[in-house]
């Protein structure tokens, strides 16, 4: 549904990784703003794949990176998630390249930037175990016609931040 106009925010650049900005990573509390979970891509641009990268470059940029997910994308529009347990999974089969394996974005775990923003901690960890998911991605409307991925949510990194 959103997968066609799903973009990358215009102020984020592809695998800055000298540059990152590193978000806070104190311990958080069930009751803290959601937000504090975040990766911000206006503050810590989304690291990409394209759709024809290889399974095995694409894992060893994660693994290069210290990340576990990727948006995939084409000409600045998302259109997909893979996560490095998608790629270890795939590499049992036959699937040569990402946009074989991806979730599409028509599917990925979505929470809306607003929602977000009234939510707390123990909201998200609701969210991760009612659905089943390990990655939320946050989506903005910029207009009625197009939404920007705001940021992405990792499962375990907020519940190693939980333990800290």
């Amino acid at each position: 549904m959103y997968g066609s106009h799903l973009l990358i925010p215009r102020n984020a650049s592809q695998h800055a990784a000298a540059t990152r900005y590193r978000p806070d990573l104190r311990r958080l509390y069930a009751s803290d703003p959601a937000v504090r979970a975040m990766s911000d891509f206006l503050h810590d641009p989304p690291m990409t794949a394209a759709e024809d990268c290889t399974l095995d470059t694409a894992l060893d940029d994660m693994f290069r990176l210290g990340i576990r997910a990727f948006l995939v994308v084409r000409a600045a529009t998302v259109v997909g998630l893979i996560t490095a347990e998608d790629i270890r999974q795939a590499r049992r089969g036959a699937a040569a390249c990402v946009g074989e394996i991806m979730t599409a974005a028509d599917d990925m775990p979505a929470i809306d930037w607003q929602t977000l923003q009234q939510s707390r901690i123990s909201d998200l960890l609701e969210i991760f175990q009612g659905a089943d998911v390990h990655h939320l991605v946050v989506l903005e409307s910029e207009s009625a016609q197009c939404v920007s991925v705001r940021g992405l949510v990792h499962r375990s990194r907020v519940e190693r931040r939980l333990r800290a």
